[in-house]
């Protein structure tokens, strides 16, 4: 199928919410035949993520998978689509913009950066502010209760930096523009698909899923039972599905639950 032809579009998380450590077989092929089945009658399926795109493929290798999604969103904001059998490319002038957006972003924020840099050296010493060619500025801490003083620092400090953002995975955060995070994405991808969010289903474990775990993004949300309790509360408040199980299992329960309520053929959302 092409852009444009699909039904539906499920969206999932990848650490923590598609796959585990370690990741049973028999679930990923489980989980790979619903996705099989579905995608014959029309529905895509991507992966929402914080890793670049060679990891998630590397992840993808590593977990067993033996198909591909249609599209991915690495680094919760670069929007690529399969090419081909194995190849990937930009989808739209997404990416582009993207980049130069954050190349101007990064450039506005060095002091504020070194700000933060001086506040984790002399108040969270646990704390590590990360800066390189992929990654231009980011913390990482040693828990997460260390990353929590992290976090109401820079909340303390947003009034300053009205285009500041941020994306926290656990013990990681990276620093954004706002506007880019999971949600804006997807709500891209259904854009240039011309998916509508009554049929897009979207899965997640942590706080950088927050933006896609929303309705008026995907009317479809779920979380496995290893979200943090931030988002099992916030999904269970929106009327989500809060499945029983972790990560694979759970995302596998969620798309009974949405997709084959009565053991019935499939239907979209």
């Amino acid at each position: 199928m092409t852009d444009g032809q699909f039904a539906a579009l499920l969206c999932f998380d990848f650490d923590g919410t598609l796959v585990d450590r370690p990741s049973e077989p028999q679930e990923i092929a489980r989980l790979e035949a619903f996705l099989a089945h579905m995608h014959r009658r029309g529905a895509a399926w991507g992966i929402n993520t914080g890793r670049t795109l060679a990891h998630t493929l590397e992840g993808l290798r590593e977990h067993g998978f033996q198909s591909l999604p249609d599209y991915i969103i690495a680094r919760e904001c670069e929007i690529y689509r399969r090419s081909g059998d194995r190849g990937w490319t930009d989808f739209g002038e997404w990416n582009m913009k993207c980049t130069e957006d954050h190349r101007r972003f990064h450039k506005a924020h060095t002091k504020f950066y070194r700000l933060l840099e001086r506040q984790l050296a002399h108040e969270i010493p646990a704390a590590r502010f990360i800066s390189d060619k992929q990654e231009p500025a980011g913390v990482v801490t040693s828990d997460e209760a260390t990353m929590d003083k992290v976090v109401r620092w820079i909340e303390s400090q947003r009034g300053g930096w009205p285009e500041m953002t941020y994306q926290r995975n656990s013990i990681w955060l990276r620093f954004t523009r706002r506007g880019y995070d999971k949600g804006s994405a997807l709500t891209e991808v259904r854009r240039l698909t011309s998916i509508g969010a009554a049929y897009t289903f979207a899965a997640g474990d942590n706080h950088n899923d927050l933006p896609m775990l929303q309705t008026f993004v995907a009317h479809g949300i779920a979380c496995p039972a290893n979200a943090i309790p931030e988002i099992s509360s916030h999904v269970d408040d929106l009327g989500g599905f809060v499945a029983p199980h972790r990560s694979t299992t759970g995302v596998i329960a969620a798309i009974e639950h949405y997709f084959y309520p009565d053991e019935s053929e499939w239907s979209a959302l």
